[in-house]
């Protein structure tokens, strides 16, 4: 029988709060799966199985927990069960709801009041309950308008504000992917892990800092910026539950499958909705992915604080001209939105023909 104890996760805290068992009692784990989430003063972490085996809990959701405290034990195929009834979750009022650190943040960035949180029914909120009730439209008192919901008009702002500070321009390149495509297969083959056109893009992008710093500067005022030592390359994903954009950090200073492995953890993140606020902070420049086959163009918005944003529409197939007549090839549009007071044309076009280089030369992922 394997002892899950709750580890030092924050110094400042001599007790935790037990929000919300991932894996159920009974449930078979394996190593690395999310088992619970515990909540500290400053966050929400998930903890993860460092064993494999049967999970029999201890400690039930909403209790109190401190550091070294036995909250649950992992059982071998066929090993008896020891005689223990779990702790109840006296430590909370029967009507009190826990409210996890990301979450808390993001009620009172939007300034949802606490009557729509009761409105969930649920006894523990996390931050994706609260993105979910802020997509919902709310009713409005005037007949025939409906409010648009927190979230929406939070994105409005940004977007606004944006449009009404940064002079943007926008180019866009199309890109042969036919050799790309087919090589994507030995690239994940290689690395043990999925790649594809986006993980490549990401890359591609973020070898490009060296060469091209002042895309991924920060306006600091008028004729002034500061460059970034690091390419922190934010990507956006969308699994239906919401949009995230993550930072891949250090992109430019990695190899190809470290970016793309941890690409992949954002992507199972986001299936969970467990976003750390550290997942989501200091981007440098972002890549936003248009994966519905019928967009073949997009025009992305510049983050405030960012010089430029980059736009990966879907693969289209196309017929072209070739020696015996036709063929049909795979293109790609990638656009690049930037801040005209930092970049101009003649740079963004570089910029956009180095990362297309990159990507119509693909046998050099192999080496």
């Amino acid at each position: 029988m394997i002892e899950i104890r709750v580890p030092k996760l924050n110094n400042n805290d001599t007790s935790y709060i037990l929000v919300e068992w991932l894996a159920a009692d009974g449930e078979a784990v394996a190593i690395g799966d999310p088992l619970v989430v515990v909540e500290t003063s400053k966050t929400a972490e998930e903890l993860l199985a460092e064993d494999a085996g049967i999970l029999r809990r201890v400690v039930a959701e909403g209790s109190d927990c401190e550091p070294g405290q036995l909250i649950a034990r992992l059982q071998a195929p066929g090993e008896a069960v020891p005689q223990q009834v779990s702790v109840a979750a006296g430590q909370q009022d029967a009507g009190e709801i826990v409210i996890t650190a990301p979450a808390r943040a993001l009620i009172e960035e939007l300034g949802v009041p606490a009557e729509r949180l009761r409105t969930l029914g649920k006894k523990v909120i996390r931050r994706e309950d609260v993105e979910a009730l802020t997509r919902a439209p709310e009713p409005d008192a005037r007949a025939g308008l409906v409010a648009l919901s927190k979230a929406q008009r939070l994105t409005g702002d940004v977007v606004s504000r944006s449009h009404q500070t940064i002079p943007a321009a926008f180019t866009a390149v199309k890109i042969d992917v036919t050799g790309t495509a087919k090589l994507t297969r030995d690239l994940s083959k290689h690395a043990r892990t999925l790649i594809g056109l986006s993980e490549l893009v990401v890359k591609a992008v973020a070898d490009q800092r060296a060469e091209f710093p002042l895309l991924f500067a920060t306006l600091v005022e008028p004729g002034y910026v500061r460059l970034a030592e690091g390419a922190h390359v934010g990507v956006t994903i969308d699994v239906g539950k919401g949009l995230f954009i993550p930072v891949v950090r250090d992109a430019d200073a990695r190899p190809l499958d470290s970016v793309a492995r941890e690409l992949m953890d954002y992507r199972m993140t986001a299936l969970r909705g467990s976003f750390r606020e550290r997942d989501l902070e200091g981007a440098n420049i972002a890549v936003t992915l248009h994966n519905d086959g019928a967009i073949t163009l997009a025009i992305p918005i510049v983050y405030p604080g960012h010089v430029c944003a980059l736009s990966l529409a879907a693969t289209q197939q196309e017929v072209a001209p070739a020696d015996d007549g036709f063929t049909v090839r795979q293109t790609v549009q990638l656009g690049l939105a930037f801040d005209h007071r930092v970049v101009n044309g003649r740079d963004a076009a570089l910029f956009l023909g180095a990362v297309k280089q990159m990507l119509e030369t693909p046998r050099r992922w192999l080496e």
